[in-house]
């Protein structure tokens, strides 16, 4: 593993864990995809970040990404499936 990445997944972690208080959060990691497993209202979301992201994205902009995630968690709107990519080239 890359410790640049860990470092942004577990960014991601902890903003969505302090961002949605009383949300259960899971990680997992497969070898393309960084999953978190969102549990909030009764509600399972599941949030991929594609490594891709982690590798060419930094922490600020990865953060942005996250808080338009939880505003839309919290408003109810957020699908129950989300992948983050990079858009191509």
């Amino acid at each position: 593993m890359n410790v640049d990445i860990d470092l942004k997944a577990c960014s991601i972690l902890e903003r969505l864990s302090t961002g949605l208080a009383g949300a259960e959060v899971d990680y997992t990691c497969t070898q393309d995809i960084h999953q978190f497993m969102v549990t909030t209202g009764g509600i399972t979301r599941e949030i991929g970040f594609a490594r891709r992201v982690l590798e060419l994205r930094n922490i600020p902009d990865i953060e942005q990404v996250v808080n338009k995630l939880i505003a839309e968690i919290k408003a109810g709107s957020a699908p129950r499936r989300i992948r983050v990519h990079t858009r191509a080239a």
